[in-house]
C-alpha cells in the first residue's frame, strides 16, 4: 500500500520533505567556543520573525524532485500557513501540468488530511510527529514543518544544551538530536545584523549524514528576511528536493474556511484511517 502511495503520487512527497529540518558541515578544524552571551541575540531575532508572521502564502512555488536516480521531476505547489485561535493552520496543494489540482494536505487541530485526487482517496487520523513515516516510510517529524517554513531549527524550543563555536560572522551550533545519539549541527551566518541560517544537517551515531538541508536566496518580504530557496536531501532514501519561492505573500488574510477538511472530501471519495497505510508488504 505505501510503495503504491509513493509511486502515485511523489509529488506529495516532495512538499512534505520539504517542510522538514536538517543540519550543517562539521569541520576538523577546532574552533573556538562562543558563549551564548553573544549568540542569544540572533536566537531571539530568528524567535521575532517567527512571532510577527501571522500568515503566509505562496503563490508560486517550484518543486524538483529525484528520487533513486531517477531523472528529476518539477511540480508547482501552492502553500497556506496560519497562526489562528485554533493553533497553526497548515494547507499544501500540489497541482498538475494543467493546474488542476492533484493532492491536498491540510493540518488542523491536531489533525490531518491527505487527499489524492486522481486516486479518488483520502486519509486523515491524528497529526503527529510519526504520521510522516506511516506514510511515504521515510522518518520524518511532522514538528519540523515550522522550522522548515521559518528557517529556525530553534523553534522546537531545543535551546539548552548548545555547543556554539566559530567567528563571527560564521556560527556552527551543534546540540544533541531528537534521536538518540544523533547530533545536529547548524550554521548560522550574520549580515548586516541580520542573522540566516544557511545549512541544518543531522547525524547518527556512527556520524552518517541522515539528513541535510541548505537555506538560501534569503530576501525581505515586508520587512521580514526569509530563505526563498531550500534544498534537501536525505542520502539514504537517495532523495534530494529543490523549493523555490517566486512569489511569498506574509499576514495576509487567509481565510479560516481555506483549511476545512470537507471541500476535499467529494462524493464518492474513499476514507480511510492512517493504520490502513501500514499493513504488511506481502510482496517479500
Amino acid at each position: 500500500m505505501r510503495n503504491r502511495l509513493i509511486t502515485s503520487f511523489p509529488l506529495f512527497l516532495s512538499v512534505l520533505i520539504m517542510i522538514i529540518g536538517c543540519a550543517p558541515k562539521t569541520s576538523n578544524i577546532d574552533l573556538p567556543l562562543v558563549e551564548m552571551s553573544e549568540f542569544s541575540p540572533h536566537l531571539e531575532t530568528l524567535k521575532a520573525r517567527y512571532d510577527l508572521t501571522e500568515s503566509l502564502k505562496t503563490t508560486k512555488m517550484m518543486v524538483t524532485i529525484q528520487e533513486n536516480g531517477r531523472a528529476p521531476e518539477e511540480l508547482r505547489e501552492l502553500l497556506w500557513y496560519k497562526k489562528s485561535e485554533d493553533g497553526e493552520l497548515l494547507h499544501i496543494q500540489a497541482l498538475g501540468g494543467f493546474n488542476d489540482t492533484k493532492g491536498v494536505a491540510i493540518a488542523k487541530q491536531n489533525k490531518f488530511l491527505l487527499v489524492l485526487v486522481d486516486e479518488q482517496e483520502a486519509y486523515l487520523g491524528e497529526l503527529s510527529d510519526g504520521i510522516l513515516k506511516i506514510i511515504f516510510g521515510i522518518d520524518l517529524r511532522i514538528s519540523d514543518v515550522l522550522s522548515a517554513i521559518f528557517a529556525n531549527p530553534f523553534l522546537d524550543g531545543r535551546t539548552e544544551k548548545l555547543k556554539i563555536t566559530g567567528f563571527a560572522p560564521i556560527f556552527f551550533i551543534s546540540r544533541p538530536g531528537v534521536e538518540a545519539g544523533h547530533t545536529e549541527t547548524i550554521t548560522v551566518l550574520v549580515q548586516d545584523g541580520e542573522p540566516r541560517v544557511t545549512e541544518w544537517r543531522i547525524n547518527d551515531k556512527d556520524e552518517v549524514l541522515q539528513q541535510s538541508v541548505v537555506f538560501s536566496d534569503y530576501r525581505e518580504v515586508d520587512g521580514i528576511l526569509r530563505p526563498h530557496k531550500v534544498e534537501i536531501e536525505r542520502p539514504l532514501e537517495q532523495t534530494r528536493v529543490v523549493v523555490k519561492m517566486a512569489q511569498v505573500q506574509l499576514n495576509v488574510k487567509i481565510p479560516d474556511s481555506r483549511f476545512d477538511f470537507e471541500p476535499h472530501l467529494t462524493e464518492g471519495m474513499k476514507v480511510m484511517p492512517f493504520s490502513e497505510l501500514e499493513e504488511p508488504d506481502v510482496s517479500e
